[in-house]
């Protein structure tokens, strides 16, 4: 415990005290009881070394600290006040970072609660050199007051007083603005600094997020009455970003300094800020949002500096701390763990094969897909153009493609192939058919408007207009869309779908983040889209007579999918260019049908 003088005040008289053995007490070994009795007052070893100096007897004697106590049996301890005053704070994990007559600011580590603290503060006096007064029993030290709040599981600046006279004077400086305390705080996602300079309380305000007291009041206002606090004090907050990093469980973390006036619980206000700007700190009290890896770490918080006017001079008093270890590590293991699951997620992308990522999926250097940065992508031999609101088109994909071809270079005495291309996202699978076969023809659909404006650009690009059409709509509806039923029916159904289960996206989110969600990942398991286009095709008459659908499927997931489809007739299962089973090709049972 740097800067506490321990040693200096003279020795004290020994005072003996006396314990008798109750009922519940007989049967403990002498040593267990005196740790037990002395744990408040004493560290282990103190008490320990009790023992070997000879200081307690049972029954007027000594005995060994293995003596079996007995009901009714007299323990004398003779110990003196200060050794125990010292030997508690040796136990203390806090540090004296100013003090003036009267007043103390004490740094105190994670687990040390108010009283304790407050007690630290009048222990800490008397065991200085220049302590003139009587030292009192360790247990009946009058403790000194803290004048901010107190938070247990923080690493935090505590500024404490000696009389209620010093206390109303620091309050004083408080509801000036003169008292400041800055926080280091880990946030969710990234912050951009100028949210700080463009958010005011009204903004907030008319967020009107829920308010959680007791659970019963959603009144926003009342949460700065219920904790004292003015209620425009938000607009007083002074913060900055001092480190991003990437994370695979929350996409970024932000390490945000704030500034806050005006108070005595700064870090509550500093949580309730950072909520209600969709940043929360990373914790698990009250308007913050838990970190999946770090769950144990408590809230990722703590105090670094503390600013205030002296009581017996005219000075500002500047207090500061570094940011504590534990938040600067949190930070740096998350960066790890990106790369490290970025890395995963490369190889698990490429057995699975919902892309061929190593192959196609080339990166920047900030983690941003090149085709995006380019917003091109060559897929089947043409360029098509990609935006964060499509997929990327993969290699993998090109089976599905190969296999539409083939279907309808088999039917050539047909005037012209009806194909819909269910899932479209860039229209690359539909444009390229069209591009490799002359008496074709189809329709795009995709639930994501964005995505559709992607597909319209490519079809300008390759002078497709007169063959292709793209329309609005979902796997559950796509055969109550007159537009869709006015153009078939269709010979063939070319869908590649979402089919990456919820379980799997998490391991992969690395890798996938950059890519529109709705598109990648499917409920049940990644099954939802198949179930969902077999519900919609079961009393449909989009199809034509013989008409087939293809589905691209991830690895392994062919049993699932024919298990989803076992009414059907399967006629084609084709394996992609890593010998993965890709597509597989159904047509209704006509049996079934009649």
């Amino acid at each position: 415990m740097p800067n506490v003088q321990l040693d200096g005040a003279e020795p004290q008289p020994l005072a003996a005290k006396q314990y008798t053995i109750s009922s519940e007490e007989a049967g403990q070994k002498l040593r267990p009881f005196l740790i037990h009795m002395f744990h408040n007052v004493l560290v282990r070893a103190d008490t320990i070394a009790l023992l070997r100096q000879k200081r307690v007897r049972v029954n007027d004697q000594i005995v060994l600290d293995t003596h079996i106590l007995q009901l009714g049996d007299r323990v004398q301890v003779n110990i003196d006040a200060l050794h125990s005053i010292k030997s508690r704070l040796r136990g203390l994990e806090v540090e004296v970072k100013y003090t003036e007559p009267g007043l103390v600011v004490l740094s105190k580590a994670p687990g040390i609660n108010k009283r304790t603290v407050e007690w630290a503060a009048a222990a800490i006096e008397v065991t200085r050199d220049k302590y003139e007064g009587v030292v009192p029993e360790c247990d009946a030290l009058v403790p000194w007051i803290a004048v901010n709040e107190v938070e247990k599981g923080m690493r935090m600046l505590v500024i404490l007083v000696n009389s209620g006279e010093r206390q109303t004077a620091m309050l004083e400086h408080v509801d000036g603005g003169r008292v400041i305390f800055t926080i280091s705080a880990v946030c969710h996602g990234k912050v951009d600094e100028s949210v700080f300079a463009q958010t005011s309380m009204a903004d907030l305000a008319k967020q009107t997020h829920e308010l959680t007291i007791d659970n019963t009041s959603p009144d926003y206002g009342l949460w700065f009455k219920y904790n004292h606090l003015r209620p425009d004090i938000f607009d007083f907050i002074s913060a900055q970003v001092t480190l991003v990093t990437q994370s695979s469980t929350v996409g970024h973390l932000s390490l945000v300094q704030a500034a806050i006036p005006y108070t005595t619980s700064p870090s509550l206000v500093l949580r309730r800020f950072m909520f209600e700007l969709d940043y929360p700190i990373a914790g698990s009290q009250n308007h913050t949002r838990p970190l999946t890896n770090h769950k144990d770490k408590g809230t990722l918080q703590a105090f670094v500096r503390a600013e205030f006017p002296s009581l017996v001079s005219d000075d500002i008093v500047v207090v500061r701390e570094d940011v504590p270890p534990k938040l600067l590590n949190v930070c740096a293991r998350e960066a790890k763990f990106f790369d490290r699951r970025k890395e995963q997620a490369r190889v698990e992308m490429e057995k699975f094969s919902a892309s061929d990522s190593a192959l196609d999926m080339d990166l920047t250097k900030g983690g941003v897909p090149a085709a995006y940065v380019s917003g091109r992508k060559e897929f089947c031999g043409f360029v098509f153009h990609v935006t964060p609101d499509t997929l990327i088109p993969r290699p993998s994909t090109e089976t599905l493609v190969d296999t539409t071809v083939e279907f309808i270079n088999k039917h050539t005495d047909c005037e012209t192939i009806n194909i819909m291309d269910l899932g479209t996202g860039s229209g690359c699978i539909l444009l390229s058919v069209l591009l490799r076969t002359a008496n074709s023809r189809g329709v795009g659909i995709d639930i994501s408007t964005p995505a559709l404006s992607v597909a319209l650009s490519n079809n300008n690009l390759h002078k497709l207009t007169h063959r292709a059409e793209f329309v609005h709509a979902s796997f559950e509806t796509f055969t109550l869309d007159s537009h869709v039923v006015s153009r078939g029916p269709f010979d063939f159904i070319a869908c590649n779908p979402p089919y990456v289960s919820a379980t799997r996206a998490s391991r992969m989110r690395a890798s996938m983040e950059n890519e529109p969600m709705l598109a990648l990942v499917a409920d049940n398991g990644g099954y939802q889209a198949y179930r969902d286009i077999h519900t919609a095709l079961a009393d449909a008459c989009v199809l034509a007579q013989n008409g087939c659908i293809a589905f691209e499927i991830g690895k392994g997931m062919e049993n699932g999918v024919r298990s989803i489809f076992g009414d059907w007739v399967e006629v084609n299962a084709v394996r992609d260019s890593q010998a993965v089973l890709r597509v597989l090709v159904f047509r209704k049972d006509l049996q079934e049908t009649s």
